[in-house]
């Protein structure tokens, strides 16, 4: 990524001897509507092609008249086809689609063999998708070495048997081993048994005391069987999450996440949300997260910040419509009170809604004035959360305030949607990772109960 030229460069490397397809995809991750190009290496005569097409429906897509991908090499070596290309974030071409922020979907297919012509082509014998951040990710390079000292703690379920209802949030209370120094998370892995990807949806750890006794219930969250020691965890302090998606969370080489001694995080509460639309039962999990950390302490504390709409019934999403928007509130209030007088530093960000979600943004304000999107994800996919790291940091100072808002489509529903935790209900909400650790943990917005009884009692 160039953002002083504005432009991206890519590479495509594909085990073939045949033509590349690849494209961006508008929403829906599909072929029609998608910015697309064909690319091949002609080993008869020593030439690379690259065109630039769109696609208007499931067919060969149509060669743009405006060629705005720029060919920068090709070959083909041992069997493997690479091609390398370049092209504006934007290119103002009606038939191109602009590269954003957020979530991308891509789209790709490959054939065995060369084009017969450059006009003719047989249809792919391989495609498919996959979502990805471009530009708000932290470049391998970027990621700092794991210390010599550096060791894992697992927190897993244990051996949960999925309930064959279509949601279930799972609690798992822990004691983290005694360190008696605090010491810094400075990695957060998914641990995700093989073959559960589809019905574990996301992972919470919260920070939590609680009686020794507890260290290892494993129950249902909502069921009469959770212990009451255990009720407050839940929604408090963020210490670590995963979403369906998401992969490693390496932080940056100045900031950890305080664990142990006097100060860090000693015990947590796991939630696990197994997402089971299909009533699977007889199902044995043991999915969790791996929490790399070292006594070589980092410059700084982070912590996460939960914003956004506080999740609820009175959340509600008519029928039928191809947007609505839900707005939460972290007010100038909120922030004034609990940040300190230099602020914080934000490093990146998580934004979060369920099915019916298709763009969220987080606004900042100061003074009144809007200062720009603290995140913005214009093509949410539900299927791919990942934390967003910013290419530089961002300052909120006490006074500022932060708007979530959140788009559905419900075109396709024919009652109502609340929020609520299950995967068909809704949600609103970002999480932040910042530095230096404040007390203030969620700053979060609900509609007064009074106020909504009229409405509600019209639904009736």
């Amino acid at each position: 990524m160039d953002d002083n030229l504005k432009e991206i460069n890519i590479a495509l490397s594909v085990q073939t001897t045949g033509w590349i397809g690849f494209g961006i995809s508008p929403y829906t991750g599909r072929m029609p509507g998608s910015d697309t190009i064909i690319a091949w290496v002609d080993a008869s005569q020593s030439k690379t092609y690259l065109q630039d097409r769109f696609a208007t429906g499931h067919t060969v897509p149509i060669l743009d008249t405006q060629q705005d991908y720029t060919l920068i090499s090709g070959e083909e070596t041992n069997g493997r086809t690479i091609i390398k290309f370049k092209r504006k974030y934007n290119t103002t071409d009606s038939r191109d689609l602009p590269i954003e922020g957020g979530t991308t979907r891509l789209i790709w297919s490959y054939h065995s063999a060369d084009p017969s012509s450059p006009e003719v082509f047989t249809r792919h014998e391989y495609q498919g998708t996959r979502s990805l951040n471009l530009f708000n990710v932290m470049p391998e390079k970027d990621k700092p070495p794991m210390p010599n000292d550096t060791q894992t703690i697992d927190i897993l379920a244990k051996n949960v048997t999925i309930p064959s209802k279509p949601t279930t949030y799972w609690c798992t209370a822990m004691r983290i081993p005694v360190i008696n120094v605090t010491a810094h998370a400075i990695k957060i892995s998914p641990v995700i048994q093989k073959g559960h990807e589809g019905l574990v949806h996301h992972i919470q750890l919260y920070d939590c005391v609680f009686e020794d006794h507890l260290h290892g219930t494993s129950e249902d969250c909502d069921s009469e069987n959770m212990p009451f020691g255990l009720d407050g965890c839940r929604g408090a302090t963020l210490f670590a999450a995963w979403a369906v998606g998401g992969e490693d969370i390496s932080l940056p080489a100045h900031v950890g996440l305080p664990m142990g001694g006097t100060t860090g995080t000693r015990y947590v509460l796991m939630e696990t949300h197994y997402d089971n639309p299909n009533r699977q039962s007889g199902v044995v999990d043991q999915s969790g997260m791996r929490i790399h950390y070292t006594h070589q302490k980092r410059q700084y504390d982070a912590a996460i910040l939960q914003t956004g709409r506080s999740v609820g019934p009175f959340q509600m999403i008519p029928e039928g419509l191809k947007l609505w928007q839900t707005v939460g509130y972290c007010p100038e209030d909120c922030t004034r009170r609990n940040l300190p007088a230099s602020g914080i530093n934000v490093i990146g960000g998580m934004l979060h809604t369920h099915l019916a979600g298709r763009a969220l943004r987080v606004l900042h304000y100061r003074d009144g004035k809007e200062i720009a999107n603290l995140a913005n994800n214009p093509h949410y996919d539900f299927n791919y959360q990942d934390m967003m790291f910013y290419r530089k940091e961002v300052k909120i100072m006490p006074g500022d305030q932060l708007t979530t808002i959140c788009g559905y489509d419900t075109s396709d529903r024919k009652k109502i949607t609340v929020g609520g935790i299950s995967t068909e209900n809704e949600m609103c909400l970002g999480f932040f990772l910042y530095y230096p650790k404040q007390d203030l943990s969620v700053c979060l917005s609900h509609e007064n109960y009074m106020d909504m009884l009229p409405f509600v009692n019209a639904l009736r």
